[in-house]
């Protein structure tokens, strides 16, 4: 009897950890175009909203974090491109009022973005 008991004891425990360890992950993957209407350096997070929204009024945060890659896309005479990486430095540089970025992510429970790749 002690057997059975110990058993249930311990599925529950497990039950609860995978519980509680799932429930801090992000709710779904989002990408998408957005315009930026915020620079929050000292956050590092963006303000956005949509392409056709209020440019003036900021509609969520995306957030860059150390596993954000942000690149950059230059657009050559012959119509190719390509694709430079950034720093934060020079991202947060670049990366103005008005601008249009494509961002990659996760959205998080109280909707804000955390970007996985934002392309500026």
């Amino acid at each position: 009897m002690n057997k059975k008991l110990l058993v249930g004891l311990l599925a529950v425990v497990a039950l609860f950890l995978v519980v509680n360890s799932a429930a801090q992950a992000q709710l779904l993957l989002v990408t998408g175009e957005y315009r930026i209407t915020h620079v929050d350096r000292s956050r590092l997070r963006l303000g956005v909203c949509l392409r056709d929204a209020d440019p003036d009024r900021r509609q969520n945060w995306v957030y860059v974090n150390t596993n954000t890659v942000m690149t950059h896309r230059i657009f050559l005479e012959d119509g190719s491109f390509k694709d430079e990486t950034m720093d934060w430095s020079s991202f947060f540089d670049y990366a103005c009022k008005g601008a249009i970025i494509k961002v990659h992510g996760g959205r998080d429970w109280d909707m804000s973005i955390d970007a996985k790749h934002i392309w500026i």
